[in-house]
């Protein structure tokens, strides 16, 4: 068993726990930080989906730093059971909805009980084509509000996913080897949507 340490935010400098082995893989605490940067202006109050959760680090950095509630998504049942333990060492159980299943499939599922998100976040395991399958869930299953973001996490040297119909990606920030883009809803009027410099 392994630790990370929360970056930023209210519970800066606590640490969570992570599975060990290479089944999940932690995103690095600069690129946490910076992603928590990134968002800070626009997390206030706001829910959360991390649909290929694996320690929840991603969740918790968000939450630390203004985010109301998260839903994680994980495979690994052990895993999900940790970011249950992680939420209750952080005191963040009544904010933490931890969905045990395929984070594609779970896409459907949250659309059926009519819940959406203003930040969606898409950071599944590298070169699977996980990205592509879930922006496509996602352009068919609408859990994103109409002025939010969808995260999508990927190595450098895959792909970035077109953007389907219903969605515009609007800004993409490259951190060497791992590249963040970001989408929102395609509309004529887009002045609320995530302005990133």
């Amino acid at each position: 068993m392994g630790s990370i340490t929360i970056t930023s935010g209210s519970f800066r400098g606590r640490r969570i726990q992570t599975p060990e082995g290479a089944e999940t893989r932690p995103l690095l605490t600069r690129l946490r930080k910076s992603l928590a940067d990134i968002l800070r202006p626009r997390l206030a109050g706001v829910r959360l989906v991390d649909l290929f959760g694996g320690s929840g680090a991603i969740a918790f950095e968000l939450l630390s730093n203004g985010a109301a509630s998260a839903v994680i998504v994980e495979l690994n049942r052990k895993t999900a059971e940790l970011v249950r333990t992680n939420a209750r060492s952080l005191g963040l159980e009544a904010a933490v909805e931890v969905v045990s299943g395929d984070g594609v499939a779970a896409v459907q599922g949250l659309c059926r009980k009519k819940d959406s998100f203003d930040i969606i976040i898409v950071a599944p395991p590298y070169g699977l084509g996980l990205q592509q399958q879930a922006v496509a869930a996602l352009a068919r299953h609408r859990l994103l509000k109409p002025q939010g973001v969808i995260i999508v996490q990927r190595e450098d040297k895959e792909a970035q996913v077109p953007a389907p119909p219903g969605l515009d990606l609007m800004r993409t920030r490259d951190y060497g080897r791992t590249v963040f883009d970001f989408y929102g809803a395609a509309a004529p009027d887009r002045s609320n949507i995530l302005e990133i410099a």
